[in-house]
């Protein structure tokens, strides 16, 4: 297992890019080339992962549906004596080491402690089972079902940049070996189990983006964005150290499972820890741009690269937001009232300021980042009714996956339609208007996106909006609920405004700026990046017309909680 681990490939493939660099001094279609080739042994790798997890935990359910019983043979118990002069008694259970052929009863899970020569008679090998790869890391479905959308998210990414770059003739071989960095970062922050593997993956995530986002320094606004990431990353990373040191000072744990342990026996939480999860929100907050650490956002989206754009809202926010959703589902931080009221009030306020911002945008890119901050603040809903953990875990995956394809969609549109020698790319509405009938697919693949950002029936966005809803209302949250019907109006007004301008046709004095373009789809014009973009805006509506494989395939991606 760990030598397919993607973490493992993606490493390889940076030393490999790097060789070739330095040595061979290949062009920027060849680092194209190999970027592609590495992230996909990564994105395969996950896949045999996740089919021989999912095959074993489901071989292992067969096996407990035949009536069999297993023994477990049980420590002497350990009693303590509580304040309260109760007695408690800790069960310490042993991997047993004889079964009963004729009446066998398997009541397990991964999450089990099961014999592994019990197992492996029956198929199923300790070598593809979900487990904690070291402290640091755990492998798991959960993990490798977003670790697998992280891959394709910068496959598309590399394959749009090309495009992108394609009028220079300047080698770009550096922004592909950041991107490799991007990805490796993204990987290790959902599969951390541990504060300091959490901490890391987020700044191996965020010092690449650095780089990227002022990579094309020629455009305008890009250095300015790029320092102003760098400054406030920097603060925020600050905070964040600080919180994880106030946390393990009260808790004296680091891991994920511990620090669940330590949280259920407390008997009530001290300042300092307290004190430690607020410092650790303004990190957070920080990196999902929620209220009120969002201002840095429109003005990040509006200076970086279109493509940098669609990671910073892909891959940089899903990945921070994953791992925090393991912490939350195994330590009841939430449980906390005082916690609970500041995420709900940052939830709401971020809801509303990012659907309000929005309608003044004329700039896509500004309106797409306000338009982050609100999507994020629905998830934010999911996080604190997070003890409905089946429905909680089904509503993130569906609203994620939901809101990448339409990002795909919409920003890959806009960076087909600009080049990396341009001052600044085409995404004013301006720009925009009547792109129907310069490029017919981008528009209709941009306008299915924008339909799903709107949360509009059919579209992969509804059902994400919906079973948010039904989470919502069944955790009594209705302050949220009621934020997320108004922000979902608000936002079906300036989205739909977008796609009327998609498809308004040229004045007759734009005629002859528009009449190299025809409106007949030429099959023969459509290359991979096109092609990407037509397969996620089908994706987008085959999700929202037939749900149910997002809703099985989402179901199996089970987190290990021991």
């Amino acid at each position: 297992m760990i030598a397919l681990s993607p973490i493992f490939v993606l490493s390889f493939a940076i030393i490999v890019l790097l060789f070739s660099l330095f040595v061979f001094k290949i062009s920027t279609t060849g680092c194209t080339i190999l970027t592609v080739c590495g992230l996909a042994c990564a994105l395969i790798c996950s896949v045999v992962i996740g089919y021989k997890i999912s095959f074993s935990t489901q071989h292992i359910s067969d096996i407990s549906s035949d009536n069999m019983q297993i023994s477990v043979s049980i420590s002497e118990p350990n009693k303590e004596q509580n304040s309260s002069g109760e007695e408690t008694i800790a069960i310490d259970t042993v991997p047993t080491q004889v079964v009963e052929s004729s009446n066998k009863n398997i009541d397990i899970n991964s999450n089990s402690n099961v014999d592994d020569n019990f197992l492996i008679d029956y198929g199923v090998t300790n070598d593809w089972k979900a487990r904690h790869i070291t402290a640091l890391f755990t492998c798991d479905g959960y993990g490798l079902l977003y670790t697998s959308l992280i891959l394709m998210i910068s496959i598309t990414v590399a394959c749009f940049a090309y495009r992108w770059f394609k009028q220079e003739q300047i080698n770009h071989g550096l922004f592909y070996l950041i991107l490799l960095f991007m990805a490796l970062g993204g990987v290790t922050l959902v599969y951390a189990s541990h504060l300091m593997s959490f901490f890391m993956g987020i700044e191996l995530l965020s010092i690449p983006f650095v780089g990227l986002i002022g990579y094309q320094y020629t455009q305008t606004h890009s250095l300015e964005a790029a320092v102003k990431y760098m400054i406030l990353s920097a603060v925020a990373s600050v905070f964040l150290l600080m919180g994880i040191a106030f946390y393990y000072a009260t808790t004296g744990e680091l891991t994920f499972s511990g620090l669940s342990y330590q949280l259920s026996t407390m008997p009530y939480p001290s300042i300092l820890l307290l004190m430690g999860v607020c410092l650790m929100l303004v990190g957070i907050g920080f990196k999902l741009s929620l209220v009120p650490f969002q201002l840095w956002l429109p003005d990040v989206y509006q200076g970086a690269p279109t493509v940098v754009a669609l990671l910073l809202s892909t891959v940089g926010k899903v990945a921070v937001f994953c791992a925090i959703a393991r912490l939350f589902l195994l330590a009841p931080i939430v449980n906390n009232e005082t916690i609970r009221i500041i995420l709900v009030i940052m939830a709401f306020c971020s809801i509303l300021w990012g659907n309000l911002l929005a309608l003044m945008q004329t700039s896509l890119k500004r309106l797409l980042a306000y338009s982050s901050i609100a999507h994020f603040g629905y998830l934010l809903t999911a996080l604190i009714a997070v003890q409905y953990q089946v429905l909680a875990l089904e509503t993130i995956g569906v609203y994620l996956t939901g809101y990448i394809l339409a990002n795909i969609c919409v920003l890959g549109a806009i960076s087909l339609d600009s080049h990396s020698d341009e001052l600044q790319d085409h995404e004013n509405e301006v720009d925009l208007s009547g792109l129907f009938w310069r490029r017919p697919i981008l528009a209709l693949a941009m306008g299915i996106g924008l339909l799903s950002l709107a949360g509009t029936p059919l579209t992969a966005g509804f059902i994400g909006r919906f079973l948010l809803v039904l989470l919502g209302v069944t955790a009594e949250l209705w302050w949220l609920v009621a934020a997320v019907v108004i922000g979902s109006a608000l936002g079906l007004y300036f989205y739909a405004r977008l796609i009327i301008n998609l498809y308004i046709k040229p004045n007759c004095r734009d005629e002859q700026m528009f009449s190299g373009y025809s409106i007949k789809l030429k099959w023969t014009n459509i290359r991979i990046s096109e092609l990407i973009i037509v397969l996620c805006a089908l994706l987008t509506m085959l999700c929202g017309i037939y749900p149910k494989w997002l809703l099985s395939l989402v179901s199996m991606a089970q987190y290990l909680t021991t």
